[in-house]
């Protein structure tokens, strides 16, 4: 869905791509750098700040989530309207009775061109805890498996609480 975990910043993407060749993508991150022990496709829904996110995205994610043949479902994912995003899709998996797992994360700071940065844990924690929940939707951040409802966003602190 986008967020600050890709947010590439022009300043650093030329360094990435032209100097150091990283591409700054979760794609490139799992292949390249985690080369994880199973397999998962990657669906580009949008790539938006979060409080920029509409209605027909929030639409097209549910239709993706549902048809996918996958039970368990990363999204990254901007932090400001994450809850939002995991009200929505907690509602449709209730009413229509999907079996998915769902976890939602992002990050503070992006993933690519910092040398300190939230994005890797909360990816690979996120990707961890597929083991350990129910089916549901769940916000993975700073350590944390969190149901929308029990958890807020401390933009003093730089975390979710």
């Amino acid at each position: 869905m986008g967020g600050t975990i890709e947010f590439i910043d022009p300043a650093y993407e030329k360094i990435n791509k032209e100097l150091m060749k990283l591409d700054p993508s979760i794609d490139s991150y799992l292949k390249n750098l985690i080369k994880p022990h199973f397999t998962y496709d990657i669906e580009i829904i949008c790539e938006k700040d979060s409080r920029e996110i509409t209605q027909e995205d929030l639409n097209k994610l549910w239709m993706t989530v549902k048809s996918s043949q996958h039970e368990n479902i990363l999204i990254t994912h901007g932090t400001f309207t994450m809850k939002n995003t995991a009200k929505f899709l907690e509602d449709l998996i209730d009413k229509e009775k999907v079996n998915k797992k769902i976890i939602i994360t992002g990050a503070m700071v992006p993933i690519a061109g910092f040398s300190i940065s939230d994005a890797a844990f909360n990816l690979g924690y996120s990707l961890a805890s597929f083991d350990s929940v129910l089916f549901g939707v769940y916000l993975c951040m700073n350590g944390g498996i969190f149901k929308a409802d029990e958890v807020e966003k401390n933009t003093d602190l730089l975390r979710f609480e």
